[in-house]
């Protein structure tokens, strides 16, 4: 209980236990709030070593040792308890604020000390890189009275919080949702499993356990055990007469919704999108993120009306909300806040295009394809909407509005190489109309170059997939070297154009085939052993090449036979040579003068002749 002199406007307050790196950078973040403001800094060590002890001491204004022992709750009230400030800030000290602007035109605005609760927008990153990220609101300030007290051990929070409440315009950067590997995330998880576990035994009526304990389980994709937890909650919602209550209940739906689509639950998924868009049991942003999991399933099922209305609904919430964040977290939470990502709303974009498509209304597309983020450092890209834009080039060849499309997988090479893997992915399944089509359709491009050789590429695989004769040993390696140059010449302008952070060394599939092809005739006359592996190896890493190559490596052998004839017995060979020669002239002329059948027993003949000379059908090659 604090009932300290408040000699200082503001306290910001950080728990530290020994991150070296990280607590200096949230340190030197908050400076700029402390010499700005009337304010301190005070920091509780919890087990820091010297090192990031010196670094503490540097920044802060004082520093309070407290013995560790599990719960979150006394630490932070410890604290509290030590606070100058009328008003209490805290930040974890693996956090830091990239920008302090708006915080500090908060605390000099006048009329500050009338908001008793608040926070800001923790910047959860997805990757080291800081591309990608997710903003969550925190409720991490508030006044300081003798009533104010932090509750739980783990996933602590502040009472009272109600009264007039200020999210601050401020982001603090935190990377420690990326964990190394799994076993690192479940640790992290079971750590703090336990301790819910038991606020709830303490709590038995307060949602915010369950809440957290949702989270745990989806965070290492524990998804029965997250249907179940959500489901209890969802129940007790109705149970337990709190402000709160519609709002935590919103969350146990949504993850009801996440578990059902990892278990493939989706027609129960289905049921509960019905029964809570037919109800005011939730608020609407909480509909439109469980709008997100209905619309995939529906598209995935085809069931294009009901997607399209779907969709539909979540843009209507979309536009009517997406620029409030603090209208997100009052009607949401943990599985709420991310409802209106870029990605989410392009995926609705890319439902409503496809479902027109398979209608054959073009409207959507031409009204939606815009709005993608082509331009964007990541683009994710609905695996959908490129099987049915593809689909239908394939089907369509040129055409206006889906060439416009496609000419947008041409501003970076990321979404050049997401529209090429899912050709590849269906390649076998397209006939070689739909590759001329789609060489058609990409004609116009700014990708034709490279499209040209991709999609010819293709069409030789076909091509040689269904011919019924190679012709001789010559014809088949004449085309087989032709597809090698033509794969190697496609890979040499596909690098051209890469992205400096893409993955150079990709190993292509029909890179390997053409260069396995070439190691061929390089070694075919040296080295036979190694000519026929490198064909062995070449065989199964493109299944529609196995055929050529099988016909090749089984015309190299009669082809070796007839090398070791040709040193052997070089006179012998001359001499079978041109009775073969005479035989199949006389043989074309039986054929033409309609004595088919004897042209039939001659050839016969000829094959038993060299059989037994050589062990081959044809000198011929």
């Amino acid at each position: 209980m604090n009932n300290k002199p408040k000699t200082k406007l503001l306290t910001i307050g950080l728990l530290c236990c020994g991150r070296a790196e990280t607590t200096e950078r949230c340190l030197k973040s908050l400076m700029p709030i402390r010499e700005a403001i009337d304010s301190e800094i005070q920091v509780v060590d919890t087990g820091c070593s010297p090192e990031t002890r010196a670094i503490v001491e540097k920044y802060a204004d004082e520093v309070f040792e407290f013995e560790w022992c599990n719960d979150f709750a006394k630490a932070r009230n410890f604290q509290l308890d030590q606070a100058n400030g009328k008003m209490f800030l805290f930040i974890d000290d693996d956090e830091w604020f990239l920008d302090t602007t708006n915080i500090i035109k908060f605390f000099k605005e006048e009329d500050c000390l009338t908001y008793n609760i608040g926070g800001y927008f923790q910047r959860n990153y997805l990757d080291f890189e800081a591309i990608e990220y997710q903003d969550v609101g925190v409720v991490r300030m508030c006044a300081v009275t003798p009533e104010t007290v932090f509750i739980g051990k783990v996933h602590e929070y502040i009472e009272p919080a109600f009264g007039n409440a200020m999210f601050l315009d401020a982001r603090a950067g935190h990377f420690g949702y990326i964990y190394k590997n799994a076993e690192d995330n479940r640790r992290h998880s079971m750590r703090n499993i336990p301790l819910l576990k038991d606020m709830m035994v303490e709590q038995p009526n307060n949602l915010r356990w369950p809440f957290q304990l949702a989270q745990e389980y989806r965070a290492i994709e524990e998804y029965e055990e997250l249907l179940s937890i959500c489901q209890e909650g969802y129940k007790k919602s109705f149970e337990i007469d709190e402000s709160d209550s519609i709002r935590y209940r919103a969350t146990f739906v949504v993850g009801m919704a996440i578990a059902m689509t990892d278990l493939k639950k989706w027609d129960e998924l289905l049921e509960l999108y019905n029964k809570q868009m037919s109800s005011d049991e939730i608020m609407e942003i909480p509909k439109a993120k469980l709008t997100l999991y209905a619309a995939r399933i529906m598209f995935m099922k085809e069931m294009n009306d009901e997607c399209v209305k779907a969709s539909n609904y979540y843009l209507k919430i979309y536009e009517k909300h997406k620029d409030d964040e603090g209208m997100v977290f009052l009607q949401g939470g943990i599985f709420i806040n991310d409802v209106f990502d870029d990605n989410y709303v392009e995926s609705i974009y890319a439902y409503l295009m496809s479902c027109g498509l398979r209608n054959n209304d073009y409207g959507p597309l031409v009204h939606y394809y815009r709005r993608l983020s082509w331009n964007s450092p990541v683009l994710r890209l609905n695996r959908g909407f490129l099987v049915e834009i593809l689909s239908k080039s394939a089907e369509l060849g040129p055409k206006k509005e889906l060439r416009d499309v496609l000419e947008k997988f041409f501003i970076r090479p990321g979404s050049r190489d997401a529209i090429e893997n899912e050709i590849d992915i269906h390649a076998d399944k397209l006939d070689i109309k739909d590759l001329e089509n789609l060489k058609a359709a990409f004609a116009e491009t700014k990708g034709k170059k490279e499209m040209d050789l991709f999609l010819e590429v293709r069409l030789m695989e076909h091509r040689l997939n269904e011919a019924e004769d190679f012709g001789t040993y010559s014809n088949i390696q004449d085309d087989l070297i032709k597809y090698a140059q033509t794969v190697l010449l496609w890979h040499k302008t596909h690098l051209e154009w890469m992205e400096p952070q893409a993955e150079t060394e990709k190993v292509y599939r029909e890179v390997l085939v053409a260069e396995d092809i070439l190691r061929f005739t390089e070694l075919e006359d040296t080295d036979i052993t190694g000519a026929m592996n490198a064909i062995k190896d070449a065989m199964e890493r493109r299944p529609l090449m196995d055929k050529p190559l099988l016909a090749l490596l089984q015309q190299y052998s009669v082809y070796q036979k007839i090398q070791l004839a040709k040193r052997t017995q070089p006179d012998k060979f001359k001499e079978m040579y041109n009775l073969e020669e005479a035989l199949l002239g006389q043989i074309a002329e039986l054929d033409s003068t309609g004595h088919t059948k004897e042209a039939i027993a001659t050839y016969r003949q000829l094959i038993n002749l060299l059989q037994t000379a050589f062990g081959v059908d044809t000198l011929h090659l």
